[in-house]
């Protein structure tokens, strides 16, 4: 049924899924509207009311704000209480935390006071002692500084002192320093000149080097070049023979490269013309409609075989115009032969009520009324220009059959022909593929082995100079002469050079030694004692030698002058320290310095501790309660026992509330049967909408699904050709009553029933299978089975023109074997199909032979003698 219906069938499949699942829900539903309709029988207490609003009144008149409920009560404005009343609880227990907290806070603080008041009493004490000690300490300070003063004015005079001393042994040794400045300038002047001489001399001598190094190499080339020259000339044999049989055989190669260049050339040329027809020819689509085109482009194919193919095609044409004329005749022959087949339906149904022998169509008379009703149902229903019309269509199928076949012939000889001249071409192609890429070797063998002799030769005629064999004797001749004559001058240039190498170097020797001598004077007398310390005190001071002794005389002066000044300093400032000493021993100060400062900072300490508590303590007790910084002792325990007494209340008034509230948190759970008592009326509201809804649904899909169903049904009549069947089925007439048959689909099911039905014609049906004989039975299926017959097709959708019965009159009586008979005729006539029909019923067989003569139909009888062996029967002529 899914195949069939397609995309109907799966509609319905979906709808009925659909329509189930909501009746589910349905069902569903109704259980739980039942079982809500239980729940809201149960009774509600009431009076929860007025218990809980009787503990909120209280607590209200204390100054809460809470909510009055009654019986409007929801859930919401229920959880909303509930919340209220457990953050109240939250806020309250919070509040109680924080009093009791409070309350340890202010007896801790009460407790602490007599400690606070000792901090108070040793502070007092304490900083009269601090006072003493920082003057102490600053005392202390002072002749501290003025005792480094001392020592400082002291250490000035000592380093006073030790310049003068100093600047007295300068004054003595400045005579000495003069004459020894004298000499060094001189020994200075004299080094300069000799290193002037020393490096004129290295000149001299570098040069003479450079000149015998030249030289020694001039006659080293000279020595090799006539070596190189006598050697040639003894090889030059060889290399010249050589020489000759390179050019030989390079002259060959290039001839071989030429002929192999002009080769692949014509190779080339020819894979071009290959290529291009072979992709001509693969781009061709052979057709029937090509090969009438009659350009064939780069394929060769018989001439003789396209022409005939345009006689096949012209001839088709015709055919085709012949066709539509034939079928044109058929169907107004058909439409004719169907009013034919009314006349005759016409008068047996006349006959049957009025029997008579006198033909009620043609008033023709007969010998008995059986005779005339035999005589009727013996009419052929198809007129002989029909059936010479039938044969014409048949032929003219066949023709064209034969035609279309003869051009997929000649079309698919076009193809392999095409397929064999493009194998050739490729063929061709790869031989001459081969050929280039052997030709392309030897060439390249060809052009290495040229390449490497001419590299040869190049080395071959470097090495005789490019010259012939005499050219080359005659100038390495001359050339070795002139390099023998050259010889004895510059053996003597050698000499010479050697000669005053040696000169400069003993004059060299001399000038050093002479500047060693000086070198070691000059150090000496540089480094003595006197020389060094004045012109050390020369540079610091920057003063020219010959200013030295005026220096002297005026820094005397001076310095005697700063060491008197230092010398009263001292003295004052002694004087000043004895004095602060005594002053000192009077207060009672005069200790170890370090000692006094430990002990002040210690005492610091300890009065900053002393006031940090007593700070801390003022400053807690100001996020409790009131209190200014100059309030005493006493003021503060008063103040603080107040505001403890005052926590004390606080705590009595907060447990109270907590209580009452507690109380109507437990209460609140007395109100959860009426609020879900109230909660399952809104549910069952909300069910019965959506009862209605899906309702409401079922009733757009069982009436969607009734829409489907027709559709159903239409394309079942369809399917099964009805208007066909019944026309088969009246013609075997086997019912006297139920003359009509009618299929009809039972979707009750999941899966759907095709039943066969037979009516009436007043609207009574029954079911064949439980009422029919077996010849209606059998009569009945025959119908059904001639009527999807006619309409077979094989796989490409062309009509099957062969039908094949076994057996088609089981149970049968006369009169419907022989409508049967009739009617078989008849669709062999004018549906132009061919029957084959078995039978072992040999009554039934001789009528056959009588009602459908061979002579008149061409039909054609045959009999099993034994398995697999047939022989024809002999005609029956009807006389």
């Amino acid at each position: 049924m899914e195949s069939f219906g397609g995309d109907i069938e799966t509609a319905r499949k979906e709808l009925s899924a659909l329509i189930n699942d909501n009746k589910s829900e349905l069902s569903a539903l109704n259980k739980k509207r039942k079982s809500l309709l239980e729940e809201l029988k149960q009774p509600i207490d009431l009076s929860i009311f007025e218990q809980f609003n009787s503990v909120a009144t209280e607590l209200n008149s204390l100054g809460e704000s809470i909510v009055l409920p009654d019986e409007s009560l929801t859930f919401q404005t229920a959880h909303k209480l509930d919340a209220n009343l457990v953050s109240r609880q939250h806020e309250l227990n919070t509040s109680i935390h924080a009093n009791s907290k409070m309350l340890e806070v202010l007896s801790e603080r009460l407790n602490k006071i007599p400690e606070i008041e000792l901090h108070a009493g040793y502070e007092i004490e304490q900083k009269t002692k601090l006072a003493r000690l920082l003057k102490g300490v600053t005392d202390a300070d002072k002749y501290k500084s003025l005792l480094d003063s001392y020592e400082k004015c002291v250490e000035d005079q000592k380093q006073a002192n030790v310049r003068l001393n100093r600047l007295i042994e300068i004054a003595e040794s400045a005579e000495c320093f003069l004459q020894t400045e004298l000499r060094l300038k001189e020994i200075t002047k004299t080094k300069s000149a000799l290193t002037e001489d020393c490096s004129r001399l290295n000149a001299e001598l570098a040069g003479f080097q450079k000149n015998l190094t030249e030289l020694n190499n001039e006659l080293k080339i000279d020595d090799e070049r006539v070596s190189q020259l006598r050697s040639s000339l003894d090889n030059s044999g060889p290399v010249y023979s050589e020489l000759s049989n390179n050019r030989k055989r390079i002259d060959v190669l290039n001839q071989q490269i030429t002929d192999k260049n002009n080769e692949i050339q014509i190779d080339k040329t020819q894979q071009d013309k290959l290529s291009r027809e072979l992709s001509k020819l693969s781009a061709l689509k052979i057709t029937s409609s090509f090969l009438l085109a009659g350009s064939m482009g780069a394929m060769a194919f018989e001439k003789e075989k396209i022409e005939q193919l345009a006689r096949c095609h012209a001839a088709l044409d015709l055919l085709e115009v012949h066709n539509q004329a034939l079928h044109s005749t058929q169907k107004a022959l058909t439409e004719q032969m169907e009013l034919h087949e009314r006349l005759i339906s016409i008068g047996l149904d006349y006959l049957s009520v009025e029997p008579s022998h006198i033909c009620p169509l043609c008033t023709t008379p007969h010998s008995s009324p059986e005779e005339l009703i035999d005589k009727v149902k013996s009419q052929n229903l198809l007129s002989e220009l029909s059936q010479e019309n039938s044969k014409k269509i048949s032929q003219s199928s066949t023709r064209e059959k034969e035609l279309r076949d003869e051009i997929q012939e000649i079309t698919q000889q076009a193809v392999e022909s095409q397929a064999q001249q493009l194998t050739g071409l490729r063929n061709k192609l790869y031989e001459i593929k081969v050929k280039l890429v052997k030709a392309e070797q030897e060439k390249n063998t060809f052009e290495g082995e040229c390449k490497n002799l001419q590299h040869r030769n190049a080395e071959l005629e470097k090495s005789v100079w490019r010259l012939s064999y005499q050219e080359l004797v005659t100038r390495v001749q001359a050339e070795i002469y002139q390099l023998s004559a050259k010889r004895p001058n510059l053996t003597q240039q050698q000499d010479n050079l050697n000669a005053q190498i040696q000169a400069a170097i003993e004059s060299l020797k001399a000038k050093r030694v002479e500047y060693s001598m000086l070198e070691s004077e000059l150090e000496t007398k540089s480094s003595s004692h006197v020389y060094v310390s004045v012109l050390a005190y020369l540079n610091e001071n920057a003063i020219a030698p010959q200013e030295i002794n005026k220096h002297c005389e005026m820094k005397k002066n001076e310095l005697e002058a700063v060491v008197q000044g230092y010398r009263t300093s001292c003295e004052s400032l002694a004087s000043q320290c004895h004095e602060l000493q005594q002053e000192m021993l009077a207060n009672g100060t005069w200790v170890d310095f370090s000692q006094l400062k430990k002990e002040k900072e210690t005492l610091e300490v300890a009065l900053t501790s002393t006031q940090s508590v007593i700070n801390e303590f003022y400053k807690s007790l100001s996020n409790i309660i009131s209190i200014r910084s100059n309030d005493t002792l006493t003021q503060v325990k008063v103040l603080i026992t107040a505001k403890a007494d005052e926590c004390q209340i606080r705590a009595h008034e907060l447990e109270k509330l907590l209580s009452g509230v507690k109380l109507l948190l437990e209460l609140m759970t007395s109100f959860k049967p009426y609020i879900k008592h109230i909660s399952t009326q809104k549910e069952l509201e909300a069910l019965e909408r959506q009862l209605a809804r899906r309702n409401q649904v079922d009733e757009a899909l069982v009436a969607e699904r009734a829409v489907i169903i027709e559709k159903l049904e239409v394309l079942i009549n369809n399917f099964f050709f009805e208007d066909l069947i019944n026309s088969i089925y009246k013609k075997i007439d086997p019912h006297p009553t139920f003359k009509r048959v009618g299929f009809k689909v039972s979707f009750e099911t999941e899966n759907p029933n095709l039943n066969i039905l037979v009516s009436d014609g007043a609207g009574g049906m029954i079911s064949p299978i439980l009422y029919f004989s077996a010849a209606q039975t059998n009569i009945l299926s025959l119908s059904v089975f001639l009527a999807n017959a006619l309409h077979a097709t094989d796989d490409e959708g062309n009509p099957i023109d062969v039908i094949l019965i076994d057996d088609p009159i089981q149970s049968m009586d006369s009169i419907n074997v022989l409508s049967t008979i009739d009617l078989l005729r008849s669709i062999c006539l004018q549906f132009d199909k061919q029957l084959i029909i078995s039978t072992h019923d040999e009554n039934f067989f001789g009528l056959l032979q009588r009602k459908i003569p061979t002579d008149i139909f061409g039909s054609k009888f045959l009999q099993l003698k034994k398995f697999g062996v047939v022989v024809p029967v002999e005609p029956i002529f009807n006389s």
